[in-house]
């Protein structure tokens, strides 16, 4: 124990060897002492080299504005590579999601400069979006351009002028597509069935649906194309419903086109007592059902029909908007019930100028023309556009006043 914690002798005192000769370590060690002196040599290179190819970069600058692309040694960088160009899906898709005429005419222009010729898909897509915007002198360039066309491009194009209401051009259209030999499909006859009533086209609508019944093309949209159109145009009430009972399916569109049909006409009766067997046979109404109702309920002075319609708008069995309130609106006042028309109007979010119309004939119907003149002057200090019903209106409420 003793022994181990004894300090150690001191060691002997020896001539130490001369270290070994190392030849790696003799070279690095001139190496060193030359680097010192070349360094400052490389480093001034180095810059010549830098400064030669940024001149060099400058002068790859285009004309155009453009200069080459640096590359990234991570390759991570977007710019390491070319850009592709879209392709006709990509473009297409652009168009579907433009939210403006101009962005339009930008993926135009992208399209132009990327593909060699825009072929029918793209034109098709660019005449749908053109026209979807009113643009249609810019669709119509469009398609004039186009070396051939589908029965989508002609479709497309009608759908464009009947957004205008340009019957004349849709007709002109659909001769020339007969005579260039392409087959309309159930999308034409739709717009041209619906351009037709718009038009009040009676002879060219009844030739259309006969094209329709020979052609084969009836279906649940068609069928209620053909109901409207003869409802719409000819006051042929009793064809519509000819044309509804013969339906093999019905669905929500078809019932509502004939629930409107039925109120258009002054039959606000039979609209009442169809609406009951939609919801029976499990259709739910949308907002144009529960509108076109609403008015019947007003001209019919459907009181307690029209509340219970209310009742239901109330527990979003159905869906609420400006409309929706507006109709409402409009059968309390036709009803009489000008406080529950208030109140309606009161709680709506937005009011539009049926609403606020709507509201002053009420008044002015009740008796009360200081309430609706002071109505018409709110109307006013907000800006809310006046049509020819709203001074009707207003001149009603002035000759009720004493």
């Amino acid at each position: 124990m003793l022994l181990c914690c004894a300090p150690s002798p001191p060691p002997i005192q020896t001539c130490s060897p001369l270290p070994p000769l190392h030849p790696s370590g003799f070279a690095r060690s001139v190496l060193s002492s030359g680097e010192q002196g070349n360094s400052k040599h490389r480093r001034v290179r180095a810059q010549h080299f830098s400064a030669k190819n940024q001149s060099f970069r400058a002068q790859s600058h285009r004309a155009d504005g453009y200069s080459p692309v640096e590359e990234d040694p991570g390759g991570d960088s977007p710019w390491s590579a070319a850009p592709s160009l879209p392709d006709a899906e990509t473009l297409a898709s652009w168009l579907r999601s433009c939210g403006s005429a101009a962005g339009v005419r930008r993926a135009h222009a992208v399209a132009v400069r990327s593909l060699d010729s825009l072929g029918v898909f793209v034109a098709n897509n660019l005449i749908s979006a053109y026209a979807r915007f009113d643009e249609v002198l810019d669709a119509r360039k469009v398609f004039d351009e186009m070396p051939e066309r589908s029965v989508v491009s002609w479709t497309a194009m009608m759908n464009g002028y009947r957004k205008l209401g340009q019957h004349s051009e849709i007709v002109k259209l659909f001769l020339d597509m007969v005579a260039s030999g392409v087959q309309g499909n159930s999308l034409t006859f739709v717009c041209l069935l619906k351009s037709c009533g718009e038009g009040c086209d009676s002879n060219l609508g009844r030739q259309v649906h006969c094209c329709v019944v020979k052609g084969g093309w009836s279906n649940t949209i068609m069928d209620s194309a053909v109901a409207h159109f003869y409802a719409q145009c000819g006051d042929n009430i009793a064809g519509a419903s000819a044309i509804f009972n013969k339906m093999a399916s019905r669905d929500v569109v078809s019932w509502t086109t004939m629930i409107t049909a039925y109120v258009q006409n002054g039959h606000g009766d039979q609209a009442l007592r169809m609406f009951p067997a939609m919801v029976s046979e499990g259709f739910r109404p949308n907002e144009f059902t529960v509108c076109s109702v609403l008015k019947a309920c007003a001209e019919e002075k459907a009181l307690r029909f029209g509340k219970q319609l209310h009742g239901a708008v109330l527990k979003k069995l159905y869906k609420d908007d400006i409309h929706v309130g507006s109709a409402l609106v409009t059968m309390y006042a036709r009803c009489g019930q000008v406080s529950d028309a208030q109140a309606v109007f009161d709680k709506m979010p937005r009011r539009n100028t049926i609403t606020w119309t709507s509201m002053i004939s009420g008044y002015a119907q009740s008796g009360y023309g200081e309430e609706a003149v002071l109505l018409f002057r709110k109307m006013k200090m907000r800006r809310v556009f006046v049509n020819n019903l709203t001074i009707v209106g207003l001149l009603s409420a002035c000759g009720s006043m004493q």
